[in-house]
């Protein structure tokens, strides 16, 4: 039996993150057999839009049991140049909207800052199981910092697609904490290892909350 889909979110298609994208594509390409996956790139991505695809599963009766989303952030937002006031999803979205959103299901954002404010307690309040973010900023510059943060992408979507709760992302932040480790200590001074530094303080911080089986 086919499990539910994944909606997966990216609205942060441009050429400056086109290294970030591909990891994804990759991702989907060969998992495309085990999981249902919905994309939506930024061509297609716009807050009622995306409103209505769920809600469009929901009454169809194959809900979506988990949305990652990778996009611009700030503070207790998912930012969106293509939706009404340039917000995908906040704090400050009407209750039906984030109920939608939260609805059962497992929440990852890669989107830097969305993790501090709010908006997470109003997701688990309205029924999230888990939901997984990031309170600092999101840059790398340098082939190693792409590499490594494709990767903790990939990891972390994985885990979505398997359906995996609270513990399930923290065993992959952990794991993850000692493979940018174990590089870093082989870097001598300069850009490469400036980004891993950066990394590593921002899956210090991360922040995974929600259900305790996984």
């Amino acid at each position: 039996m086919t499990a539910r889909p994944v909606l997966s979110i990216d609205t942060s298609l441009d050429p400056d993150s086109a290294w970030f994208a591909t990891g994804r594509t990759q991702l989907y390409g060969r998992m495309g057999e085990q999981f249902s996956v919905v994309p939506f790139g930024r061509a297609s991505v716009e807050r009622r839009r995306i409103i209505r695809q769920i809600a469009r599963a929901e009454s169809g009766g194959n809900p979506f049991r988990g949305i990652v989303v990778s996009s611009h952030g700030r503070t207790s937002c998912v930012v969106d140049d293509e939706s009404p006031d340039g917000i995908l999803l906040s704090h400050e979205s009407p209750a039906q909207e984030i109920e939608l959103w939260a609805r059962g299901r497992v929440l990852y954002f890669c989107c830097g800052e969305t993790a501090s404010g709010p908006l997470f307690d109003k997701l688990l309040e309205a029924g999230a199981r888990t939901v997984v973010g990031f309170t600092g900023r999101l840059y790398v510059a340098t082939v190693d910092g792409k590499f490594f943060w494709r990767q903790l992408d990939q990891e972390l979507v994985t885990c979505a697609l398997h359906d995996q709760l609270a513990p399930g992302f923290e065993r992959a932040r952990q794991q993850f904490l000692e493979r940018v480790a174990t590089r870093l200590a082989t870097l001598p001074d300069g850009a490469a290892r400036e980004d891993l530094s950066r990394l590593m303080d921002l899956l210090t911080s991360m922040v995974i909350r929600g259900g305790e089986k996984g």
